[in-house]
């Protein structure tokens, strides 16, 4: 199983607004995107929560009900990003950070720089004990990973030759395909002026 990452591109006011907006045709849009009703399947209670968000009512649930129906609001507002595929936490992380170090001397734990401790997100969620995790990978934040991954370059073709070859470069392709993918999301944020949502479960 594991813990995987993805993404979405959002405008960020535009999500803070959600929040008791009472917006009822939102809610209905929200309660209608596949992504939320996957949750919304799996848990009632996130139903309640996404109720709860935007009607403005207090927060009565466990955190991670919040958290879910949070996803189903970026989800249903926000831009699905080019590269679709999730990354799995310490797996992929790890071998992104290796690669990184061994062909380019970049010294980096990816899953910091999406996930740092000291700034998840600015929404007025409830405080989620474990998962979903939540961070809000704002313009100047995007600008310093794409700055920091610029020399970084390895084509399809390139890394499709890695994934078919030994398992020493499987792996090695994975964190390419990966890191490439990555960027094209960050490129795509930062041409469209818009922040990147993570999330983790």
């Amino acid at each position: 199983m594991g813990y995987y990452i993805f993404t979405y591109g959002v405008k960020t006011p535009e999500i803070k607004a959600v929040f008791g907006s009472k917006d009822e045709a939102l809610l209905q849009k929200v309660k209608a995107n596949d992504v939320f009703q996957n949750y919304a399947e799996q848990n009632q209670e996130t139903i309640q929560a996404l109720i709860n968000i935007i009607k403005g009512n207090p927060y009565t649930l466990e955190g991670c009900h919040y958290g879910y129906a949070f996803i189903g609001i970026c989800a249903t507002l926000g831009k699905e990003l080019p590269f679709t595929q999730e990354m799995k936490f310490w797996y992929e992380t790890d071998l992104i950070n290796q690669t990184l170090s061994e062909d380019y001397d970049i010294e980096v734990e990816i899953d910091t720089e999406l996930f740092p401790a000291d700034h998840f997100h600015p929404f007025p969620l409830p405080k989620i004990e474990d998962f979903p995790m939540i961070s809000l990978i704002d313009q100047e934040r995007l600008k310093h990973l794409a700055s920091l991954l610029e020399k970084v370059h390895k084509t399809k073709e390139e890394i499709e030759a890695m994934i078919d070859g030994d398992e020493d470069n499987e792996e090695k392709g994975f964190a390419y395909e990966h890191i490439m993918g990555l960027k094209e999301n960050i490129t795509f944020c930062l041409n469209n002026q818009l922040d990147m949502i993570a999330f983790c479960h």
